[in-house]
């Protein structure tokens, strides 16, 4: 297993509710600062419009509690910047997952906050809305190879 207690292979989903929340915690955090403390996260639930107790996240994160209601996962998910999809349906989670590695290999390539910023809030993106993006940087980039000195 890797970081955040996801699987390798074909099929990495965690084992549980509990993993995919650690797998959050530990690559979704502000770049420079150390994962998000139970009370954060609680914080950054009321932020978005929830309610949810920071000992509820310690007794989800921990494994204590292993089903949520819809509601607290909605909410949970919406904190993180991530669709909810990610904690019951195969598929999101499997695209999710793909973003979260990517957000792990720029963390792992040094201190490149922006780049951090920019894929954490891609990964909340639809597929449409990631490949326009990735359609206007493409633009943007062959644009300025045109107009540069060594063209």
């Amino acid at each position: 297993m890797t970081t955040g207690d996801h699987q390798d292979g074909p099929d990495r989903r965690p084992q549980d509710f509990a993993g995919q929340l650690r797998r959050l915690i530990a690559v979704l955090h502000p770049p420079g600062q150390p994962p998000l403390s139970d009370r954060a996260i609680a914080s950054r639930v009321r932020e978005t419009g929830g309610s949810i107790s920071a000992a509820y996240v310690a007794e989800l994160r921990k494994g204590i509690k292993k089903h949520p209601g819809l509601q607290h996962v909605q909410q949970l998910a919406r904190a993180f910047g991530v669709s909810a999809g990610y904690f019951t349906d195969p598929e999101v989670y499997e695209r999710v997952s793909e973003e979260l590695d990517r957000i792990e290999q720029i963390n792992s390539q040094g201190d490149n906050a922006e780049l951090v910023e920019l894929a954490t809030r891609m990964a909340s993106l639809s597929d449409s809305d990631r490949d326009a993006l990735a359609m206007l940087v493409q633009r943007e980039l062959s644009a300025r190879r045109r107009h540069s000195p060594d063209g």
